[in-house]
């Protein structure tokens, strides 16, 4: 093994493997494994276009629901249970987000003991400024695939996700 491909690396491993443990789910195998190298090549592929905006995915994605809501409003609970963060991580987007002056807190109007995340000014000016860039990474990265190809991947991934939600 003298590349540095880490996929045929991965082929190799996995290869190796099955030679070892004769009845091993190679093919199984070698889709977990490559999901999760080009998830981790994905989010850095879009990490390297927020961070000259001094963001990371995860502060990205933050914004992003609180100006996805028609009052571009939501609780940090939304936060956490909308993008899948655990509470720890929600508070340290969210008191991020606030320090660099891109959101603040308010009290609810409904109920004054919960509140409610908004965007400020900075954080609009933020939005319009990155959201280009960030759609052309989009574009970029998908480029090579038909509008087919992207709407049979989306169907296979909802079809996986539902596998791994339900367990059936």
């Amino acid at each position: 093994m003298t590349s540095c491909n880490p996929l045929l690396h991965l082929e190799d491993a996995i290869g190796e493997i099955s030679r070892k443990m004769p009845g091993s789910p190679r093919t199984e195998i070698m889709l977990t494994r490559l999901h999760f190298y080009v998830q981790l090549q994905l989010g850095a592929w879009f990490e390297s276009s927020l961070k000259p905006y001094g963001l990371n995915h995860s502060a990205w994605l933050a914004l992003m629901l609180i100006y996805s809501r028609p009052q571009e409003r939501v609780s940090p609970s939304d936060i956490s249970a909308t993008l899948a963060f655990s509470r720890t991580n929600a508070t340290r987007v969210v008191d991020e987000l606030e320090g660099r002056g891109w959101i603040q807190r308010h009290p609810c109007p409904d109920d004054r003991r919960k509140t409610e995340l908004g965007l400020t000014e900075a954080g609009y000016q933020l939005i319009r400024e990155v959201m280009p860039v960030h759609r052309q990474r989009m574009r970029d990265a998908w480029q090579d695939f038909t509008p087919e190809e992207q709407a049979q991947f989306i169907a296979l991934q909802r079809k996986l996700l539902t596998r791994l939600e339900t367990g059936s």
